[in-house]
């Protein structure tokens, strides 16, 4: 019972292993896994920014079909290496509001099975439950929160800033209420491309890196660029034409507000969208410590 639940994270990133290795014997290794999907080895990992060029796009955009992608398969199997399980049960996994009736038998039929890589090893996944992601993030809330009231009566819209959409959830208890539940495309990707503007701008000087710019994020809206030190956190009230449109679509599927509870804001960019959000709506909103896994525990 006292055990911690050991969470981790690596980039959207999966890029073609070219099979050169310029660093071997001399360089660290990377953090990098080498993974097969589709016709093609991909590099994904902890370290995958780094296998970047100046050349590539940081900034992609969430595709209708994006399950059946070789770069989704590969991200996915990328995950299974490091759980370090050669045989999982059953694995939970979340699909975008919007892309969940229509793709949740094809993502379920996709994650099982044995899963073969390049060093020998396998992972064989024996069933797999597919669930809006929204729901982790509001049972983890729920169940670790010592909240008195009781869950069945309590209304509470969740709200799950992803990096290609964001998504949002209303329930009562755990009934959810599909009519006022949605998702819209853009996410952080879109933020993270402003962002860049707007730092290039301020510094005066050009800037493009969308993986610094994500990291600094997480680290307090801070990064290192050109070694120094560099906070951005006053530019992000000016994100808020960008992120007032994104709760607009909230509005319009969720109506009044008078008869929810509780609203929840989880993901890696909620700290962005809070302030913004809770102008916009008039709400006190409450973002869980790390809730950049808000989702994760709660599928667990």
């Amino acid at each position: 019972d006292n055990e911690e639940m050991l969470c981790s994270h690596f980039p959207s990133i999966a890029k073609a292993h070219t099979g050169i290795d310029r660093g071997a014997s001399v360089m660290t290794k990377r953090d990098l896994i080498e993974v097969e999907s589709g016709e093609s080895i991909y590099m994904v990992g902890k370290d995958s920014i780094d296998t970047l060029s100046a050349r590539d796009d940081r900034i992609a955009h969430l595709q209708t079909n994006y399950i059946d992608t070789p770069q989704y398969l590969a991200l996915y199997r990328g995950a299974l290496a490091y759980m370090n399980e050669e045989n999982i049960d059953l694995l939970v996994s979340g699909l975008p509001v919007n892309n969940y009736a229509q793709d949740k038998t094809r993502m379920r039929e996709l994650l099982m099975g044995n899963h073969k890589y390049q060093n020998g090893k396998s992972v064989t996944v024996k069933d797999v439950w597919v669930i809006p992601q929204p729901v982790g993030g509001f049972i983890d809330f729920f169940m670790n929160n010592n909240d008195d009231r009781n869950l069945d009566e309590i209304m509470s819209l969740t709200l799950d800033v992803g990096y290609y959409t964001l998504d949002w959830l209303t329930c009562r208890g755990l009934k959810m209420n599909e009519e006022r539940s949605s998702s819209t495309p853009g996410g952080m990707s879109l933020i993270l491309e402003k962002l860049t503007q707007l730092i290039a701008v301020d510094r005066k000087d050009s800037f493009s890196n969308i993986s610094m710019l994500d990291a600094g994020i997480q680290k307090g809206f801070k990064s290192r660029i050109q070694g120094v030190e560099y906070d951005f956190s006053h530019l992000i009230p000016k994100m808020e034409d960008h992120i007032t449109t994104a709760i607009q679509s909230v509005v319009r599927s969720v109506g009044s507000l008078d008869d929810i509870d509780v609203i929840l804001l989880v993901g890696g960019g909620a700290k962005c969208y809070q302030g913004i959000f809770e102008k916009v709506l008039g709400r006190e909103i409450i973002v869980p410590d790390s809730s950049i896994y808000s989702n994760v525990k709660g599928f667990y």
